[in-house]
């Protein structure tokens, strides 16, 4: 199993379920590379590890399943699945076109109330930043990104695009990990709101398209290189899509851009 730094969850609100937890841990260490794609993840083992039952095990590893983070191998278990450069990059891609049309749409469509309210959340990121914590400015982040969502007043883009961004979310976590990237978000953001703040809509589709597509290239550093994907092949008769994962019913607490 390879070395590598992992993600600051131990930190979280009180009220996180077990699986939540698992789920995010897991999570974490797939993205560090301290899991190795195509590495047997044994319920036993990994409820011996964190001292709990196998029922929230299964669970979180039925959430890694539905996030494509892993898969079942038909008489082998779930294993961890791997994300290459290529496949990484065509998702960002769409992810920032999509949340693209989420900025223009609120740039046009949200109330005075919720500008002032996405302006306020944004101000008081600064002081996350200079705290200097990943953890606790990506779930600021799932909170912004996502009340530009909701401010989109399309409730089916907004689902879109939530269900890309859980495909994705820990790699847009781990980014903060890197040197400058929050101040750097932050910066981008600023765009984004100043555009909605305006009722730009191009502005704001502009400056979203272009902060996604940044987050899409710090995340490369986390991809798997060509060598280390995974030579088995997935269990056909399951598309992970049996749960959708803990993180449905709590979005504010997301770790993710």
């Amino acid at each position: 199993m390879k070395q590598g730094f992992t993600l600051r969850l131990e930190n979280l609100r009180e009220g996180i379920s077990r699986s939540e937890y698992l789920y995010r841990k897991l999570a974490a260490e797939i993205v560090d590379g301290v899991l190795s794609p195509s590495e047997h993840l044994d319920e036993v083992s990994i409820a011996k590890r964190f001292n709990v039952s196998r029922t929230p095990v299964r669970e979180a590893l039925q959430a890694l399943i539905s996030s494509g983070l892993a898969f079942r191998v038909r008489h082998s278990g779930v294993v961890v699945a791997s994300l290459g450069r290529i496949e990484l990059r065509d998702m960002f891609e769409v992810m920032a076109d999509v949340e693209a049309l989420c900025a223009g749409y609120a740039a046009e469509r949200m109330t005075a109330k919720e500008r002032y309210a996405l302006d306020a959340l944004h101000r008081d990121s600064a002081e996350l930043v200079r705290e200097g914590d990943p953890a606790t400015y990506a779930q600021f982040n799932w909170r912004f990104h996502g009340d530009i969502y909701r401010g989109a007043h399309n409730a089916f883009l907004s689902e879109s695009a939530h269900a890309i961004r859980r495909r994705l979310k820990p790699f847009r976590g781990a980014q903060f990990q890197l040197d400058q990237r929050m101040g750097a978000s932050f910066e981008e953001h600023r765009k984004v709101v100043d555009a909605i703040l305006r009722g730009d809509a191009d502005g704001a589709r502009a400056a979203m398209n272009a902060h996604v597509r940044v987050v899409g290239e710090a995340s490369e550093q986390f991809a798997a290189e060509p060598q280390d994907e995974p030579e088995t092949s997935p269990d056909p008769t399951n598309d992970g899509q049996q749960f959708a994962g803990p993180d449905e019913t709590a979005p504010a607490e997301e770790t993710d851009t």
